[in-house]
């Protein structure tokens, strides 16, 4: 079974995240399965169709970030 990815190495592989600017995600397996205003609501949808699996939640923010 392959490793699975941790939170900074999901991030780092995913592409342009421009269009959730001030947006909170869900993502499982590389894969955003929920787009929303509150975490929680992101959640609970994310949970929804993934209840086997715990999603990474993250608000996308609006200022421009860097990773070195």
């Amino acid at each position: 079974m392959p490793k699975r990815k941790d939170a900074f190495e999901c991030l780092l592989s995913m592409g342009d995240l421009g269009k959730y600017v001030d947006k909170w995600i869900a993502i499982v397996d590389d894969e955003i399965v929920s787009i929303g205003n509150t975490g929680k609501e992101v959640f609970k949808q994310a949970r929804e169709k993934h209840p086997e699996r715990t999603p990474l939640i993250l608000k996308v923010p609006s200022n421009t970030v860097m990773l070195l």
